[in-house]
């Protein structure tokens, strides 16, 4: 015997929900949009079919009340949140159906996302091609769009001025005699991204300034 959904319903406790009947008993409560977006509707068969789409719907629904808290608290590229949908308990594929459905409404943006989190690390010092494509690769930001975000940020600032800049400032606040002092600053360049003869030009010009 094929089952039918026999009403659907405003819900008592919450009107931007419907109570779903088959076969004239109490199946179960689901959103407006749940029921639009599978365009449930009476004398619909109730079968394995319909289960499973509802049973997706309803995990997607979930997952995207989790994400929106989220992002409401905060920036997040589409790699990081879906990874912290999973955290909390949602199937990967759930959790990459959401993220790609929040993107589509323009809840998420991995360009605009890179583009911030670069402007934030170049507020607090200079860096180096070489380490912002470290830190947004850490960030799970797909390359295709790291490079261009780098591109955007950096545009305008040659990799030698940011070198110059971050050496100046080390080589003003560390002490030590002039082997230490090159040892320490350099070790900081390099780990800032910036390649050896660049930092090297950043090192002896700094040097240059502090002792003028």
């Amino acid at each position: 015997m094929t089952h039918l959904i026999t009403a659907i319903e405003p819900s008592e406790e919450d009107p931007n929900f419907r109570d779903i009947y088959v076969q004239g008993k109490f199946a179960m409560t689901l959103s407006i949009s749940a029921v639009e977006e599978l365009k449930l509707t009476i004398e619909q068969p109730w079968d394995d079919e319909t289960s499973n789409a509802i049973e997706t719907c309803t995990a997607i629904e979930d997952a995207r009340h989790i994400a929106i808290d989220l992002i409401s608290r905060r920036t997040w590229g589409c790699n990081e949140l879906i990874r912290r949908l999973v955290k909390r308990g949602s199937a990967k594929t759930i959790a990459e159906q959401t993220v790609e459905q929040l993107c589509d409404d323009g809840w998420l943006d991995d360009h605009a996302f890179a583009c911030a989190l670069i402007r934030q690390w170049l507020r607090k010092e200079p860096a180096g091609r070489r380490w912002l494509q470290h830190k947004l690769y850490e960030k799970e930001i797909p390359q295709d769009i790291a490079n261009p975000a780098i591109d955007e940020e950096l545009a305008g600032i040659s990799e030698q001025d940011s070198a110059n800049e971050f050496a100046a400032k080390r080589i003003a606040k560390t002490s030590g005699d002039d082997e230490t002092v090159q040892r320490k600053v350099m070790a900081a360049l390099s780990r800032k991204g910036f390649s050896l003869d660049v930092a090297l030009r950043a090192y002896r010009g700094a040097q240059e300034a502090d002792n003028s």
